[in-house]
């Protein structure tokens, strides 16, 4: 054991001498199990390296030392083993050799191959240990005695890694079972709008509905109540994704918008369609407050005119050729907060070539500032009333939706949009007195109840 520690030094301390001595290697080393596999017809070199192997190991206790033949060694046999020598000749079979260490490398065992020339040259970047023939015993020792030593922690972390896999595949299942649901989700929610929007006296509507995820916070309704009004709902639940778009369900179903008695029916007023929402969403809360901004207008095709309130939601525009663009301003506050909340009216007429747009707080991130970094992309702007105006003199509100759709799209980071985007466009063109005029227009799915780019 004297040979196998480091020079030593003696000192004093007081009448007695202490010999100092630290060993060349740390003792925990743990017994093991060597293989050393050999080609056939070649027993006797493995024999040979064996008995050199055992002279020379660096430190007991000894592994375990086996032989055996490539041709008889499987995975089973290999996979008790903590390291496998391999001694190489230039005449070894180079493709068996291969095949082998293929074994070895699924059953995660390290591999020491010891040989020369172009046999051995493809396992210098194949993760196996090379050393060359003439290596002498003590060499291969130490090299094969440091790949056992850390062989055990290498096997938990194998180990580790195969549950890790396992994880993965269950992970990457509940990921599509997740895919799947949401993608159920949207379809409903996209059930809940209009499939296509009435043109009423020459008073049409065009509409945009693009979610951040599979699902939207957003939801909108444009609804002919009889031959003249059209009524105009679009509002905005708090949050984003699965949450508020549930919101969004119990909205379009508490949403009321005329009352029928028998023959005859009542068109409830802006005012009366919020506060009758605000009534239910509360009734309907749990121990969490839920809130949504919404905009509702009454719109009367023939005479003209519009009626609407607001609850806190941004306010529509109304866009004229030639001239600024006004924000429709209400006070209404906040649906789901207070029971007593009142949402006052605004009424303006409507002239031809008109626009009135209505839209959700995720437009004022659609258009970044020219020259905006990554983070600034994320701010506010009012850019958006711009590209509004721009629009003005577009007498089709599809065509505007369309162009509308291509900005939007060019913008920087809109592959990665902050927020939900929803906007109707209402366009006014001259009265027609012919009833024939009144039909309605078919909303594409792709064009205008998707969020697809």
């Amino acid at each position: 054991m004297a040979s196998r520690l480091a020079p030593t030094r003696r000192r004093s301390i007081g009448t007695r001498t202490c010999l100092l001595a630290r060993p060349l290697i740390n003792l925990r080393m743990t017994r093991g199990k060597l293989i050393v596999a050999a080609f056939h017809g070649h027993e006797a070199e493995a024999e040979s390296l064996q008995c050199e192997l055992q002279r020379a190991w660096p430190l007991m206790p000894q592994p375990a030392f086996t032989i055996g033949t490539i041709e008889h060694l499987g995975q089973p046999e290999v996979e008790s083993a903590d390291v496998v020598v391999v001694p190489a000749p230039e005449t070894a079979d180079r493709r068996r050799l291969l095949a082998f260490m293929s074994v070895l490398d699924q059953a995660g065992i390290p591999a020491v191959v010891i040989g020369s020339g172009p046999t051995v040259k493809p396992f210098h970047h194949a993760g196996a240990l090379v050393l060359p023939w003439d290596a002498e015993p003590a060499t291969i020792a130490a090299a094969v005695h440091g790949v056992i030593y850390r062989q055990s922690e290498f096997k938990q972390l194998h180990q580790d890694l195969l549950l890790a896999h396992r994880f993965h595949g269950g992970l990457e299942g509940e990921i599509a079972r997740m895919h799947e649901e949401l993608q159920l989700a949207a379809m409903v929610q996209r059930e809940l709008l209009p499939r296509e929007t009435p043109i009423v006296h020459n008073v049409s509507f065009a509409t945009m509905w693009r979610p951040v995820n599979y699902v939207s916070g957003d939801i909108f309704d444009v609804t002919r109540l009889d031959e003249d009004h059209v009524g105009v709902f679009i509002t905005d639940a708090v949050g984003h994704g699965v949450p508020a778009a549930l919101m969004t369900m119990v909205i379009s179903r508490s949403l009321c918008l005329k009352e029928i008695d028998g023959h005859t029916y009542r068109l409830l007023s802006p005012s009366e369609v919020l506060a009758r929402l605000n009534a239910e969403m509360i009734r309907r809360q749990g121990r969490t407050t839920r809130f949504a901004t919404a905009v509702y207008a009454l719109v009367n095709c023939r005479d003209r005119t519009c009626t609407l309130a607001g609850a806190g939601h941004p306010p529509p525009l109304l866009v004229r050729p030639g001239a600024p663009t006004e924000s429709i301003e209400t006070s209404g506050g906040l649906l789901g907060i207070f029971e007593d909340e009142s949402f006052p009216e605004v009424q303006f007429d409507l002239h031809v070539d008109d626009t009135l747009i209505f839209y959700s707080d995720g437009f004022e991130q659609a258009f970044p500032s020219a020259g905006a970094d990554l983070y600034e992309c994320r701010l506010p702007t009012t850019q958006y009333r711009d590209e509004f105006q721009r629009l003005a003199y577009m007498c089709d509100p599809a065509e505007m939706i369309n162009q509308l759709r291509q900005r939007i799209d060019a913008q920087r980071g809109s592959l990665n949009q902050a927020d939900d985007l929803t906007l109707i466009c209402m366009r006014v063109g001259a009265l027609v007195q012919n009833p024939l005029s009144n039909s309605r227009r078919d909303q594409p799915e792709a064009a205008s109840h998707s969020n697809q780019r």
